[in-house]
């Protein structure tokens, strides 16, 4: 059995949702008959004079990722159908490089995506950009976004305390234009491109908001924001917020809980936020769960014909020992927040209440490639430790809270080439209820990074616009449920069914 821990350089791609493992590639590639094909046809989409070295380094690059993708693909690849994709994805191109390398790398990435809409080719420079994400620091606005079906630029979610979040951008906003470049049937490569930049360095987006469009000018910043921040609620319930994955997210987590415990004398409760989460390392989401467990199976994955790769075993502290539990999901909680919520409820330590969540059950290799750069590839499941899937399912809450005037929201199913769904946990909700039905005052005393936030809004109110203030009616209905609030009802009803483990 394979520890935690023990895989090498991991990195999250917050665009869209994946742990992946980087992995390098052995081995020359030599074109097959069908892959000829395509090398001989790319040719005439050269308008740069290339020489022969190009060439050859192209010719390299798309041989050498058909390799890659034929051993470590999730599902068995049709070479010749991958093959007559890329030759009619030429006549669509619209790059600006069009150089060999250029051209095959841009019909690579199509292709993929035809694929899954996880899998990606990216360049050195692409690499480098994910590298600062997982590190926690990079020089941008602040948000995680992906493509729609339409290859618009979808806002999956601002990052907590970023400039982007004080503007006031929100989940399912489009932008349209960057700096009042048309975004259009751009990739989400040239949208990062466009938004980093030097920091203090004033950037506008135009915002499709439902049939709404206005611009949004924000300063870029340099993006340090923790992935997780605490507080205590009415004294004597533990709140804490797990926005992303990354490779520092264990050290908080511990240090917050620790800080949590020493404050709070006699626990009622502990609430784990995982709303609008959309993953990130899949090693540091199974460390994070096993904070709360001491003993279980935490995640397990899969890969191509159901074959077993990886079990993740709880073996750590126990924070918060015996006291009731509830996670927050909503329908931007993706990926690592998924398989979190679902092992501390299947190993019968917490209870679900919110939303479905986004779906997304599979998982990401990063893959470099010797001839330059490198392929995002969808190389498997996780499983939970009930041997469910969430792939295209998404989570489902035990109490659903049901928010007024909530838009639709595209989950992983309503992507397009979405993988298909596999071995959906049967669980149905046990209650449903409208939000507002438990609004109710509460305390919360924030510490850490979340404690100056009011201060830093007021100091950048002339730069940008904060968002309107708005209730928590969600996590209301969480501390309610610890309480004499409507969710009250029910915890007779969850908590034995939690300790029996169904």
């Amino acid at each position: 059995m394979l520890r935690k821990g023990i895989l090498p350089i991991l990195f999250a791609v917050l665009i869209s949702f994946a742990g992946t493992r980087l992995v390098a590639c052995a081995g020359p590639a030599w074109p097959s008959d069908e892959e000829r094909v395509f090398l001989d046809a790319y040719r005439d989409h050269v308008t740069v004079n290339a020489t022969e070295d190009q060439f050859a380094r192209a010719d390299k690059l798309y041989t050498e990722a058909l390799q890659v993708l034929s051993e470590t693909y999730v599902e068995n690849i049709d070479t010749p159908v991958f093959v007559q994709n890329s030759i009619a994805a030429l006549d669509g191109l619209e790059v600006d490089d069009t150089s060999p390398t250029g051209i095959v790398g841009a019909v690579l990435d199509d292709s993929l995506h035809e694929l899954d809409p996880h899998s990606a080719y990216m360049t050195d420079d692409m690499f480098r950009r994910l590298q600062e994400s997982t590190e926690g620091s990079f020089a941008g606005v602040g948000i995680v976004i992906s493509l729609d079906d339409d290859k618009r630029i979808r806002i999956v979610s601002p990052i907590d305390d970023t400039p982007a979040a004080r503007a006031g951008l929100q989940p399912d906003d489009r932008i349209t234009h960057i700096d009042g470049y048309e975004m259009n049937g751009e990739p989400i490569s040239e949208a990062v491109r466009r938004m980093r930049g030097r920091i203090g360095d004033p950037v506008t987006l135009t915002i499709l908001r439902t049939k709404d469009s206005f611009d949004v000018t924000v300063k870029r910043a340099r993006i340090e924001v923790p992935s997780v921040t605490a507080g205590t609620i009415d004294n004597d319930i533990g709140y804490i917020r797990v926005s992303r994955f990354d490779a520092t997210t264990l050290e908080q987590t511990q240090d917050y809980l620790s800080q949590l415990e020493d404050k709070i004398a006699s626990p009622r409760g502990i609430i784990v936020d995982l709303r609008r989460n959309p993953g990130g390392l899949l090693d540091s989401a199974a460390d994070i769960a096993d904070q709360f467990l001491n003993k279980g199976l935490i995640v397990a994955t899969e890969g191509r014909g159901e074959r077993k790769l990886r079990r993740y075993e709880a073996d750590r502290s126990d924070f918060f020992d015996g006291v009731p539990m509830v996670i927050l999901l909503d329908r931007g909680s993706a990926s690592g927040a998924e398989l979190m919520a679902a092992a501390l409820r299947e190993n019968g330590r917490g209870v679900i209440i919110g939303e479905r969540s986004f779906g997304k059950g599979s998982m990401q290799r990063i893959m470099p490639l010797t001839s330059g750069g490198g392929l995002k590839i969808t190389t498997g499941y996780y499983t939970t430790p009930e041997n469910h899937i969430v792939q295209g399912h998404g989570v489902i809450p035990d109490i659903e809270v049901h928010r007024k005037d909530v838009e639709e929201f595209e989950r992983e199913v309503d992507l397009a080439h979405a993988l298909p769904s596999r071995r959906r946990d049967p669980r149905q909700s046990l209650a449903s209820i409208e939000a507002q039905t438990c609004e109710r005052d509460i305390k919360i005393d924030r510490f850490g990074a979340e404690a100056g936030r009011e201060n830093l809004d007021a100091e950048n109110e002339d730069d940008e616009t904060p968002a309107e203030a708005f209730r928590d009616s969600v996590l209301e209905c969480a501390v309610g449920y610890f309480s004499n609030g409507p969710l009250a009802n029910y915890r007779d009803q969850v908590e034995p069914l939690l300790r029996a483990g169904l």
